[in-house]
């Protein structure tokens, strides 16, 4: 019985600390900075060998759930440490993740706000410039070499959406092609659409460039989830852009599933139509070689010297060229080759 108490009463102050911290990250990353603390977020590996890992790169939403989904069985093969250490000190706490499910976040600090809410967080060049957030995708990957495959989940640009504007839109779209070609051309995308129907987004002028640009680039990586926000609000919302716990948990478990059967439903060969053609094309500065022609599938070559002659053998219905690689065939999207003089 007296166990039983214990458990209950730790349970407890669990759930009391997830909600406390819940409301610091809120107040610190969307509102008036009120304190200001350091923090870090530390990944690390359990040895143990995992088909499949997942990361969720974020603002706040992702700080949130992070907290959300510790100490709860999401099932599809997911392990899940997660450890807030506020111990070491007034002006420093400490995020430690292990696993096949990681959150991208900076911490619950007043700079780390300012870093992990601007759109530089998920920047790529393409040539090596990243921001912080691709840098610590990276270590999470280089972090864990025991998982064999990974997803990287976006739910950024809370914030960004907020300015209505296609400019911003356009800047995520840019950068997620380098991730797709340059960043981590083994991993799969999927990116989730921003709840803009909340009142956050009152003075928003465009509410649906920033979900639309990214859908209309990414349609078979983007994860509309329109409906399972309207559904919760305002009701399950905590302030005017946030959720509470249980909401980051479903939507965490949810995205999960959704990943699993759309990698199960793409285990046959892709069905696109190609308008066959007999042709020399000549390589450029965007040229990347894809699996298939699909901005999303397995990179073949994330780099070509320019002006290289390839021979086209098709072109898709979707824009791509069908090129023939020897005994390899490849697809490259329309703005990677050009005709020749």
């Amino acid at each position: 019985m007296r166990e039983a108490c214990a458990g209950k009463s730790k349970r407890g102050k669990d759930r009391m600390w997830r909600k406390i911290m819940a409301v610091i990250i809120m107040a610190v990353v969307f509102l008036e900075p009120v304190m200001t603390v350091n923090a870090i977020t530390l990944y690390e590996s359990d040895g143990v060998f995992h088909e499949e890992g997942y990361i969720f790169i974020g603002e706040s939403h992702s700080a949130l759930a992070s907290g959300a989904v510790s100490n709860k069985d999401i099932g599809n093969d997911i392990s899940y440490t997660w450890i807030w250490d506020a111990s070491r000190g007034r002006e420093e706490n400490i995020f430690t993740m292990k696993g096949n499910l990681f959150f991208v976040f900076e911490g619950n600090g007043q700079n780390d706000g300012a870093v992990q809410t601007n759109s530089n967080y998920i920047y790529s060049d393409g040539k090596g410039g990243q921001g912080r957030g691709v840098q610590k995708i990276h270590e999470i990957i280089n972090t864990n070499p025991n998982i064999a495959h990974w997803n990287i989940i976006s739910m950024h640009g809370a914030v960004s959406a907020a300015k209505g504007t296609k400019a911003i839109s356009d800047y995520y779209v840019n950068s997620y092609r380098n991730w797709m070609s340059y960043e981590f051309p083994e991993a799969d995308f999927w990116f989730l659409s921003i709840a803009t129907n909340t009142k956050y987004y009152r003075g928003t002028k465009d509410k649906k460039v920033f979900n639309a640009t990214i859908a209309t680039a990414f349609p078979d990586n983007f994860l509309d989830y329109t409906d399972f926000y309207v559904s919760r609000s305002p009701q399950r919302m905590i302030d005017t852009i946030h959720w509470d716990e249980e909401t980051y948990f479903d939507l965490i478990s949810n995205v999960i599933e959704t990943i699993r059967q759309k990698k199960q439903g793409t285990d046959a060969a892709p069905d696109y139509a190609v308008a066959e053609v007999q042709a020399v094309f000549y390589t450029n500065g965007n040229t990347i070689i894809l699996e298939q022609p699909d901005m999303g599938s397995t990179v073949l070559f994330p780099t070509v010297e320019a002006g290289l002659p390839i021979l086209v053998t098709g072109v898709t219905e979707n824009g791509f060229f069908r090129v023939s690689l020897g005994e390899l065939v490849g697809f490259v999207p329309g703005s990677g080759l050009m005709a020749g003089e």
